[in-house]
């Protein structure tokens, strides 16, 4: 039975610190050495170097998986750790609980790797674990704990542990997949009100998802009208077990179950494919491309909650949700520069998820890459404008808004008010430059008078000059 400390409430929201590229950089050294290590049989330095990766990034799935995996392994996938696993883990469990209870999610990951490393499917220690990840924001690394958890309890049947599958599952918009979990639990406690009143709520959130237009309507059709394409599924499983290197057959595979939002299922089929063709870079983008679809559509429905009823825990968790894409999106953009360094797009993409985490002297960097792009040129002299500004380097950021507002053409309007706007402000409050900030002020009136505070800087302006 799972540990009753990953009960009712949600947990509350901690703000994680960005991991800056260079903290990026050497994790990765160790997840590759980790990697190699695991070629070798050196099932115990893995163990130590994918825990670093997981301490230091929390929320990579890939890190979480292979430190996972290897320590099944090491235990030869027994179901069960090493035999003083429960007297060696008494102090990491404690420092675990009382880390949750404080909402020190960072200390209560630490605490978890080390209860993990003597026993992977100790239930208990997956269970909190999930929950201090979904504390951090990392919604999908808890989901692949709580998956273990499953997996590990007898017959894979606790209804505990389906039930914070079920609520996990719910809060990210997967609504089929967490139907699904309650329907576990109702297995097991027919009568259960709670999984009952769950599954029509999530019914009927499901149906107003699919009315506001944001889900394929032919695959909303399909499945409004009875779930699965079994017989498509079976033929394609058929022809990949058949040839597991074909590409093709994979990734059609995984389109279609990525439409039924089994995106696990997805990412398995494309891991699959990986390892038989040797990393094929297709399959790989393919199996990018995916999460960021899961990202995507778990913003989605965190932001339509958080519009429909504006409470401050459907806003925190659209925040948090939001974060959590952009580090996604970082990460494989990152994979991206690096795989494709004269790709521009890709940098400037990178740049944006750079400055999006408050990483400005990298997103310069990236942008400063990024600037032989001609049909990006303007968003990055834009972007670097922000990005100087950030770092009080104001006439570093005039400079480049002035840059964008100079290679601007008419199609650019709504940018080009904002530009102006932000040099106008770059101008009268940080350079005290009030000829400056005149002339962007009254440009700018005269595309959008109400555009923000600009007729009262304006007056402001007038006001200063009459005082002189």
């Amino acid at each position: 039975m799972a540990d009753e400390s990953s009960e009712d409430k949600r947990p509350k929201l901690v703000q994680r610190k960005p991991v800056t590229a260079e903290q990026r950089r050497l994790l990765q050294q160790n997840f590759d050495s980790g990697e190699k290590s695991v070629k070798k049989g050196a099932r115990d330095y893995a163990t130590e170097m994918f825990a670093i990766c997981v301490i230091g990034d929390p929320g990579n799935r890939t890190y979480v998986t292979a430190f996972l995996d290897n320590l099944q392994k090491k235990y030869n996938n027994k179901g069960k750790g090493g035999n003083f696993a429960a007297f060696q883990g008494m102090g990491a469990r404690a420092k675990l609980k009382k880390s949750i209870a404080k909402a020190e999610y960072d200390k209560a990951i630490r605490a978890g790797v080390d209860l993990l490393r003597l026993n992977p499917w100790d239930i208990p220690a997956l269970m909190q674990i999930a929950e201090a990840s979904a504390g951090l924001g990392c919604y999908e690394t808890q989901l692949v704990y709580l998956n273990l958890a499953q997996k590990s309890a007898p017959d894979q049947g606790d209804p505990e542990i389906a039930r914070a599958c079920a609520k996990a599952l719910a809060q990210i918009g997967l609504f089929d997949q967490a139907m699904g979990c309650w329907e576990r639990v109702k297995k097991y406690h027919p009568n259960n009100e709670e999984a009952q009143h769950a599954v029509a709520q999530l019914h009927t959130e499901k149906i107003a998802w699919v009315g506001s237009g944001k889900e394929d309507a032919k695959a909303a059709a399909k499945k409004g009208a009875g779930g699965k394409d079994d017989t498509r599924e079976a033929e394609l499983r058929a022809k990949l077990e058949a040839e597991p290197g074909d590409v093709d057959t994979a990734s059609d595979l995984a389109d279609l179950l990525t439409r039924e939002e089994r995106y696990e299922e997805a990412e398995a089929v494309l891991n699959s494919s990986l390892a038989a063709t040797g990393g094929d870079v297709k399959v790989r983008e393919h199996l990018e491309d995916i999460r960021l679809h899961r990202y995507r559509h778990q913003l989605a429905v965190a932001e339509k909650r958080a519009n429909d009823d504006p409470s401050d825990e459907n806003k925190k968790l659209a925040d948090a949700m939001r974060k959590e894409l952009n580090s996604v999106e970082l990460e494989i953009y990152r994979s991206r520069t690096e795989r494709y360094p004269n790709n521009t797009a890709f940098k400037y993409e990178y740049a944006v998820r750079l400055k999006n985490a408050k990483l400005h002297n990298e997103a310069i960097k990236a942008l400063q890459e990024a600037r032989g792009d001609p049909k990006k040129k303007v968003y990055v002299a834009f972007e670097l404008g922000n990005c100087f500004l950030q770092i009080r380097q104001f006439k570093l950021a005039m400079k480049n808004y002035a840059d964008a507002l100079e290679m601007m053409t008419d199609r650019d309007q709504e940018l080009r008010k904002k530009t102006l706007y932000r040099a106008g402000v770059v101008a009268m409050d940080h350079l005290g430059d009030l000829d400056a900030a005149e002339r962007y002020f009254t440009l700018l009136a005269g595309l959008d008078f109400s555009y923000k505070d600009t007729s009262a800087r304006l007056d402001k302006i007038n006001q200063e000059r009459h005082k002189q």
